[in-house]
């Protein structure tokens, strides 16, 4: 009976060093269980209206340079433009001001156009009271009800752990009240969600086809690629680091393709204006 108990002891503990040197620890997995998507999605809609109370625009400030390309219809870059920003707040909203234009000081035309194109700006915030116009697409209840979420694993970026959301329209019919809706519907991507914070740390999304639009003239777009990352500052504030979206389509007869790149950089706090503190999450 001895000799029979320390085979069995032996084979167990065998089995046991197997299974640790395959790396499963039922203490691991069991700490690793994964919320739903669903759950995940709702504390992320919650954080934005968050951010909007604290008026964190209106109290950093950062560089930004943003890249334009146009290419022709064999993939060559026939115009491209580079713009460098000082974005910083007045009046608690944010204003860029141009510093550099294709790496040289922009000219009096240049700045005074940029001038007529942020008076115009904040005179439609003034007169909105910042409220979004009918086409300004936000991260709430109304977006993320459009599609279907999968939880995928938990990633980790710049070393905060993060988890990864594939999504999807939920249906091939999907209302389309605004323009804008029309590609929203066609949509699909992953997105990663910071687990302490439930900000976005990463969104990446395409059409999954054509969508036809009546925007000012008939356009269609065959290809909508769009990828952007965010980072959390010292403060706790998430912001933009870069932006990169391509965008292949056609108004009426004439074809277009247009790779857009903003960079962030930079980032500061310049007030203490705002309450930085983490929000409740339900």
């Amino acid at each position: 009976m001895i000799v029979k108990d320390a085979q069995l002891d032996s084979r167990l503990l065998l089995f046991v060093t197997l299974l640790g040197l395959a790396g499963w620890n039922p203490l691991v997995h069991g700490a690793d269980t994964l919320p739903t998507a669903d759950e995940v999605i709702h504390k992320a809609v919650e954080r934005p209206k968050w951010v909007e109370e604290q008026k964190f625009e209106g109290n950093h400030a950062f560089t930004q340079l943003s890249v334009k390309e146009e290419f022709d219809d064999h993939e060559v870059v026939k115009d491209r433009e580079e713009l460098l920003y000082h974005v910083y707040p007045v009046e608690g909203l944010p204003y860029a001001e141009l510093v550099q234009k294709d790496g040289k000081p922009p000219t009096a035309q240049d700045l005074k156009k940029e001038r007529d194109r942020q008076k115009k700006l904040r005179e439609r915030w003034a007169r909105q009271g910042r409220h979004k116009d009918d086409e300004e697409v936000s991260f709430d209840e109304e977006l993320v009800g459009r599609y279907r979420f999968e939880m995928v694993r938990r990633e980790s970026i710049d070393g905060r752990t993060t988890f990864l959301l594939r999504f999807e329209p939920r249906s091939d019919d999907l209302p389309a009240r605004r323009k804008v809706d029309r590609v929203l519907n066609k949509l699909e991507g992953s997105l990663r969600i910071d687990e302490s914070d439930h900000d976005i740390a990463k969104v990446e999304f395409r059409l999954r086809e054509n969508v036809t639009t009546g925007w000012g003239l008939l356009a269609v777009f065959r290809r909508l690629d769009v990828s952007f990352e965010q980072a959390r500052g010292t403060d706790g504030v998430w912001l933009p680091c870069w932006i990169d979206a391509y965008v292949d389509g056609r108004v009426l007869i004439k074809s277009f393709h247009v790779r857009q790149h903003e960079q962030m950089s930079d980032i500061r706090k310049t007030s203490a204006e705002g309450q930085n503190v983490t929000p409740a999450t339900k």
